[in-house]
């Protein structure tokens, strides 16, 4: 399942649901693409929000979203934002609480992280929104599972956790939707 790929110094990474692959010097190697190195290997093989979307950031850590496994739960070691050095060693959580972000990125002025998060499912049509979240430290808490856009708590988790404790979105979007990427234009 590839379908995360960033370009950095020369290299081309490419993520898969349980691993990322790095191609070195890929520009100077079209016509004879080499094997590609094994940047990490140790990502989840769940594949329910497996799909890896990764960028490298303003400090040159490679940056990976690690969705939830589950329409709704509480899994250790998954629903956050990670990064890395280049070579897969170092890796930490930079947000949790985060279901599934499809698209992140930093505001050009401020280098801090953006990303958007699909809500779950199976609260109605119109509930809960998606959300626009802003990260401009780490260690934060986007509230998943616990609680959703906000100020909506999780039928099952709810009760664990109230929704004060966590950051609030940036801005809610939808009434219901999967927002899928960011890109900050920089002119």
């Amino acid at each position: 399942m590839p379908n995360g790929i960033a370009f950095h110094d020369g290299d081309l990474y490419v993520a898969a649901h349980h691993q990322i692959l790095r191609f070195d010097d890929i520009e100077t190697r079209l016509d004879d693409i080499p094997d590609p190195a094994v940047v990490i290997d140790t990502l989840s093989t769940e594949t329910y929000h497996g799909w890896r979307y990764i960028d490298f950031g303003p400090d040159s850590k490679l940056y990976v979203a690690i969705g939830a496994p589950c329409n709704v739960c509480e899994r250790e070691g998954f629903a956050n934002i990670s990064r890395m050095n280049g070579d897969g060693s170092d890796q930490e959580i930079v947000a949790s609480g985060i279901r599934n972000s499809v698209g992140f990125d930093w505001h050009p002025d401020t280098d801090e992280l953006w990303f958007t998060d699909n809500g779950r499912d199976m609260l109605g049509d119109d509930t809960p929104p998606g959300e626009f979240n802003r990260a401009p430290t780490d260690g934060m808490h986007f509230g998943f599972p616990f609680c959703h856009g906000a100020d909506i708590a999780d039928p099952e988790f709810g009760d664990r956790r109230d929704c004060s404790e966590f950051v609030a979105p940036a801005q809610k979007l939808g009434p219901h939707v999967a927002p899928l990427g960011i890109e900050f234009y920089r002119g």
